[in-house]
């Protein structure tokens, strides 16, 4: 079952730019592109650099230090289909950002006083 994770205010967000958070054991990189906020995994499944550095192409991510590039809505790589980040739900309200995140994907353990549990949409 999700959770969800506040990870801020919206207005704390720089557009344009990204941004890790740690929830549990993940490292996720968050990023803002207007009122929309896409979330993946912060690692380049090339070589370990971290995405939330990259640079934002339309809603791609392309990695600092290589270039590959991955779909933020999808995670997947225009140029190598078996290259992907994972892509993690995010629930905008009240002017708050929170990711949704299955619970076994987290860690043991790893639920603090920011999360609480959400429903499957």
């Amino acid at each position: 079952m999700p959770s969800k994770h506040r990870i801020g205010a919206l207005s704390e967000i720089s557009e344009d730019e990204g941004r890790r958070f740690d929830v549990g054991e993940l490292r996720i990189a968050v990023f803002r592109k207007g009122s929309r906020v896409y979330a993946v995994g912060d690692s380049c499944p090339h070589m370990g650099a971290s995405l939330s550095d990259g640079y934002i192409d339309g809603r791609t991510v392309i990695c600092p230090w290589h270039g590959w590039m991955f779909d933020l809505e999808t995670g997947a790589s225009p140029f190598d289909e078996d290259a992907r980040v994972p892509v993690f739900r995010v629930v905008v309200e009240n002017g708050d950002v929170f990711l949704e995140i299955e619970d076994a994907a987290l860690g043991r353990d790893s639920c603090r006083a920011d999360c609480s549990p959400g429903e499957s949409s």
